[in-house]
């Protein structure tokens, strides 16, 4: 699984528009092969930013939306953010739930 991220920190007065844009290209995205989830973030703090979180199966429907025209409107956004946008591409290798809190948390000595 690939995991996307672009945070964005939009100056006064673009917040919307970006938002707008990416909200826009959401569903569309959902929608592409591949695609597990796509979210957005509006942070409320000192830095206000809003952060584009999107994941995919495989490097080759990552590689399929970094050509769509959704991602065209995504850089679009990006382009919009007032102070250097952070974008970076994790590849998880695992994935672990309640079994890794039950595992860490059982008492040491314990049997299974």
């Amino acid at each position: 699984m690939i995991v996307g991220t672009v945070r964005i920190l939009p100056p006064p007065g673009r917040r919307a528009d970006v938002l707008e844009v990416l909200q826009s290209v959401q569903g569309p995205v959902r929608a592409q092969p591949g695609c597990i989830a796509c979210d957005i973030y509006d942070e409320h703090g000192p830095e206000s930013a809003i952060v584009f979180i999107e994941r995919f199966e495989s490097d080759e429907a990552l590689d399929e939306h970094l050509r769509s025209e959704a991602y065209r409107r995504i850089l679009g956004a990006v382009e919009l953010s007032g102070a250097s946008p952070d974008i970076r591409f994790d590849h998880v290798s695992v994935s672990e739930g309640m079994e890794l809190i039950h595992r860490s948390r059982k008492p040491f000595g314990t049997g299974s």
